[in-house]
C-alpha cells in the first residue's frame, strides 16, 4: 500500500513537472524596416511545440543601430529556449573591429552559450552566462563580441554568433535584437577631424 502511494506520488509530480514546461508554438521575425538591417521574414509553426527551438537568421546591415523583431507564442509554462544563430554582412561603409548585441523583452530572460563562429579569431568580451537587467522599462542584457581581425565592408563578409535565450511569465513575447558595429579607431578619428572641419566651416559662413 505504501509502495503504490508512493509510486502515484512520484507519476503526479512527473505530470505536474511536464505541464509546467512552456512549449513554444509559433514564431516569426523580421527586421523593424528602417533600413538599417534587412532580412527575409521568417516564421515557424507547430501546433504541438517544442521547448527547445533553433532558429537561425540571415541578414545585412547598412547602418547601426540595426533591428530583429521576433515573435513568441508558447503554451503557457515556464522557461522555454530561442536558440539562436545569426550570420550577418558587413554592408556599411566601414570595417567592423568590434560588435555589440543588446536583447529587449518584457520579461525576465537569461542568456546562455554565447558564441561568436566567424571570423575565427574573434571572440566574446563579455555577456555569456547572464540574467537580463531592468532597465525601468523592460529587460536587457549586453553582449559584446571583440576582433582579431576586422570585418572588411565588402558586402560579403559575416560576423556569424549566436545564443540561447530562455525567458518565462507569458504565453505571447517579443525579443528584440539590437545590433551595433563599431569602425576601426582610425576610421573614427577620420570621422571626428571631418567633423571638426564641418564646425568651422559653417561657423564662418555664419561670421560671414
Amino acid at each position: 500500500m505504501i509502495r503504490r502511494g508512493l509510486t502515484f506520488a512520484v507519476f503526479a509530480f512527473l505530470v505536474c513537472l511536464s505541464s509546467s514546461l512552456a512549449n513554444i508554438t509559433n514564431v516569426t521575425y523580421a527586421s523593424d524596416n528602417d533600413g538599417a538591417f534587412t532580412c527575409t521574414p521568417w516564421s515557424w509553426t507547430d501546433v504541438s511545440g517544442v521547448s527547445e527551438l533553433p532558429v537561425s537568421v540571415s541578414g545585412d546591415q547598412y547602418w547601426a543601430p540595426g533591428h530583429l523583431i521576433l515573435n513568441v507564442l508558447t503554451t503557457g509554462g515556464d522557461d522555454p529556449t530561442l536558440k539562436i544563430d545569426n550570420s550577418i554582412d558587413n554592408e556599411t561603409d566601414f570595417d567592423w573591429t568590434k560588435f555589440t548585441v543588446n536583447l529587449y523583452m518584457a520579461v525576465d530572460f537569461t542568456l546562455t552559450n554565447v558564441t561568436v563562429t566567424a571570423p575565427g579569431d574573434w571572440s566574446v568580451v563579455s555577456g555569456d552566462n547572464q540574467t537580463a537587467a531592468w532597465n525601468g522599462s523592460e529587460y536587457v542584457a549586453t553582449v559584446v563580441y571583440d576582433t582579431g581581425t576586422a570585418i572588411p565592408n565588402d558586402g560579403i563578409s559575416t560576423i556569424d554568433f549566436g545564443y540561447w535565450v530562455k525567458f518565462s511569465g507569458s504565453p505571447s513575447y517579443t525579443l528584440t535584437q539590437e545590433m551595433i558595429p563599431v569602425p576601426e579607431p582610425s576610421t573614427l578619428a577620420l570621422v571626428a577631424v571631418g567633423g571638426l572641419f564641418l564646425v568651422r566651416f559653417v561657423s564662418r559662413r555664419g561670421r560671414k
